[in-house]
């Protein structure tokens, strides 16, 4: 089971609200770098890795929103940007 980057940011009211889809849905993930976050918040976002089998399913939760810092790690969103592009 290998892991997939979704989304990237530092902002705390989004990692909370991140969290709190993933786990709505049932999705698992680990949030990487959480317990750091408060150290260094902008050198180092939190990154919320999924299994590669739920990344399908989690991505539309994420491009919902309307997020001030993200990464949308290989993929393309809903417009066919890649993450690099915004």
């Amino acid at each position: 089971m290998g892991l997939k980057e979704l989304v990237a940011t530092s902002n705390i009211a989004e990692i909370a609200l991140i969290k709190s889809l993933l786990d709505s849905e049932g999705i698992s993930y680990l949030a990487q770098g959480e317990h750091f976050h408060a150290v260094r918040p902008i050198i180092e976002p939190v990154r919320f890795l999924v299994p590669q089998q739920d990344l399908e399913r989690a991505k539309p939760l994420i491009e919902a929103l309307d997020l001030t810092y993200g990464s949308f790690a290989d993929w393309n969103d809903s417009d066919g940007l890649h993450n690099q592009e915004r």
